[in-house]
């Protein structure tokens, strides 16, 4: 009897399990795979050397089963000794109903050897890749981009080209019991994780990390809320430095995820004069030499333009209108080469639309269709006012004038992108926007910028620099005047820049451009406060991109370097509609 009712008891049993199983039981029973997602090593971003601005290396990262740890408190008095967080904030994350929790991630690897050293059962380290920046996290940090704790990209190059750079994830599949443990001998397959792809830049690593250093000390010097400084090779696009700036909320200036010289759009000033220049002699209206009238005031529309300092009435030839930023002669030229020249040049030198670069969220900047234009439009935009520009405007612009008046698209992916992982870039053909004698004319008026005008500070010794001041109104709470809380007016809001182009017997060599926005105190001006810095960044960018200096500056016998990249054949644009925006012949 005994041994029937047992027998009975085992087969009630083995009928209840089957006909009305748990389901909690049921669904443990059926779920014997356990995958584990091995990440894929991330590519490299190189610069234009080979040397690595963004890299993975491995890291260690330390994961929970709270099911199986017997003594939450004490594992996690233990972890906060090696780890160097407190006990109660790993508490939460070494109990609870799941099978896998993350109690740290991507920690030095010595951290977790020293976790592996612990011992915990329900305690595991596993390898994961972190991103590294061995010039320090500013590096390119707006350019490059960043990405997440998931090494997926996030911002800059790292998001654009994330699907080459982030590879194809592996994974671990096997067959585990109830409890978690491994079956042996059970289902198995592992699949290796793909590599990421590398990408090189023409980004100069220690150019890039100079001019980081140099602009954020003018910018905290000059008690400014942001610049922006550039360095690039006119004769063939590429962007040797992009550095970004901001002064934070806690006062400290320091580098900034925004790239500012992509997405920030602002009033140029002076510095845009060249393209006012440039329209009044393509059009034939001025010449180099031929002197015109230059009045101690001009008042267009009830609006009086006058220069600073104020002058009588007198005669200036274009180099001298140019060379002193006077705004009245530069009107002048603008009155005389019409709204039709001017609307067509800024067009043609890239205002109005994006860079070839095309960053996300990339400004185009402001310029009116010249339907829109009022009787104030064409004098505010031939000295920089009433239109808005981003700093990759300005350079492109200044990189044309440089480069004969051919427009070579700016470029920050290097080489041809063989096994870069960027894939085939059809990059756009260089365009004529100057013939190249108007563009031998404006260089000889910016070297007079230079070298006796408002520029002086941007000299470099054994280079020729031309460039370009400017001190900007920007936009404020009442026209271009700024109030505080007591709604007083409490002055300007100021814009400095300097565009420079500087040469050696080779021809330009290098375009170097530097915004500063909001200085306070005395130094506000483009040639007191942004030439210095230009001057600095370019004499030693030089140096690292080995370019020599004029052999008229330094005796004895030199061996000369190869001379700069010839840029492909122009495309001729043929004449268009003013609305259209085409560029001219």
């Amino acid at each position: 009897m005994v041994l029937a009712l047992a027998v009975g008891g085992l087969v009630y049993r083995i009928v209840d399990v089957q006909a009305t199983p748990d389901p909690r039981v049921l669904e443990e029973v059926s779920n014997p795979l356990d995958e584990i997602v091995v990440p894929a090593p991330r590519g490299t971003v190189f610069d234009r050397n080979g040397r690595a601005i963004a890299l993975s290396l491995p890291a260690a990262t330390v994961v929970s089963d709270p099911r199986i740890i017997s003594d939450p408190r004490q594992a996690a008095a233990d972890l906060s000794e090696v780890m160097g967080i407190e006990p109660e904030a790993l508490l939460d994350r070494l109990q609870g109903d799941g099978a896998f929790r993350y109690v740290a991630r991507q920690v030095d690897a010595d951290v977790g050897e020293q976790v592996d050293g612990l011992g915990i059962e329900g305690i595991r380290v596993i390898s994961e890749p972190r991103r590294e920046h061995p010039n320090g996290g500013c590096s390119a940090l707006a350019a490059v981009g960043r990405v997440n704790i998931d090494h997926a990209g996030m911002s800059g190059i790292e998001e654009t080209h994330d699907e080459h750079l982030s590879g194809t994830p592996g994974r671990v599949m096997k067959e585990v019991g109830v409890d978690g443990t491994t079956i042996p001998g059970g289902l198995s397959e592992v699949t290796a994780p793909a590599e990421g792809r590398d990408i090189t830049l023409t980004l100069d690593r220690n150019v890039q990390y100079q001019a980081e250093s140099m602009l954020l000390e003018a910018v905290a010097a000059a008690g400014a809320a942001s610049g922006v400084a550039l360095v690039a090779m006119p004769a063939t696009g590429e962007i040797v430095a992009m550095a970004n700036v901001a002064r934070g909320d806690n006062g400290i200036v320091d580098c900034t995820r925004h790239n500012l010289a992509a997405t920030w759009s602002y009033e140029p000033g002076s510095v845009f004069k060249p393209v006012t220049a440039a329209a009044a002699l393509s059009s034939g209206a001025v010449a180099e030499h031929l002197a015109i009238e230059v009045p101690s005031y001009l008042t267009i529309w009830e609006h009086r333009f006058e220069d600073t300092p104020t002058h009588p009435d007198v005669e200036w030839t274009p180099t001298q209108i140019v060379a002193r930023s006077s705004n009245i002669g530069t009107i002048n030229m603008a009155l005389r080469a019409g709204e039709e020249r001017m609307y067509r040049t800024m067009r043609s030198f890239g205002f109005g639309t994006r860079t070839a670069l095309d960053f996300k969220g990339e400004s185009k900047g402001i310029l009116p269709p010249l339907g829109e234009w009022s009787g104030l439009s064409l004098p505010n935009m031939a000295i920089g006012q009433g239109l808005a520009v981003t700093p990759l405007q300005i350079l492109q612009a200044y990189n044309t004038i440089a480069n004969g008046g051919v427009l070579v698209p700016l470029k920050l992916i290097g080489g041809d992108n063989t096994g870069t992982g960027a894939g085939p870039v059809e990059e756009p053909a260089p365009v004529r926007v100057l013939s190249g004698e108007v563009a031998a004319t404006l260089m000889r008026m910016l070297t007079a910028v230079v070298e006796a005008g408002t520029g002086r500070q941007a000299h470099v010794e054994g280079f020729s620099m031309a460039g370009k001041t400017g001190t900007a109104w920007q936009p404020c709470d009442i026209g271009y005047e700024c109030v505080n809380d007591q709604n007083e007016l409490v002055g300007r809001h100021h814009t400095a820049t300097f565009a420079g182009i500087v040469s050696n017997d080779d021809g330009p060599a290098l375009v170097v451009l530097v915004v500063i926005d909001q200085p306070k105190g005395e130094r506000i001006s483009g040639g007191k406060l942004a030439a210095p810095t230009v001057s600095r960044i370019a004499e030693y960018a030089l140096r690292q991109l080995r370019f020599p200096a004029e052999l008229s500056t330094v005796g004895g016998e030199r061996r000369r370097a190869d001379p700069a990249v010839v840029p492909p054949p122009p495309t001729l644009l043929a004449d268009q509609s003013p609305d259209a925006g085409g560029s001219q012949t």
